[in-house]
């Protein structure tokens, strides 16, 4: 178990009882707060660049698309959004070792 909390508390983060996204919110909450600023700004960094791309791409029709896509391809969108919770969590955790 990875010690990443408060003094004396353990976090299994190999607890396959919790999601990705419950596990990405305890590290959040317990990880290095500069460490987790600094990886939401990338998080973001990257969205506002997909923003821009899509729009480029789709014009005045992106929020049409995103629309469609949550509701006709939620099972796409969420093994996509899993993987993005891991991917955070595992950049947060290495930072903080």
């Amino acid at each position: 178990m990875i010690n990443c909390g408060k003094k004396g508390e353990s976090m299994d983060w190999f607890d396959e009882s919790k999601s990705p996204k419950d596990k990405f919110f305890e590290i959040v909450y317990h990880a290095n707060k500069n460490l987790v600023i600094e990886e939401l700004e990338d998080v973001f960094k990257r969205l506002a660049a997909l923003e821009i791309i899509a729009e480029e791409c789709l014009g005045d029709e992106v929020d049409q698309k995103i629309n469609e896509i949550v509701f006709t391809r939620s099972g796409d969108l969420e093994a996509v959004e899993t993987d993005l919770y891991i991917h955070t969590m595992a950049n947060i955790l290495t930072k903080n070792e």
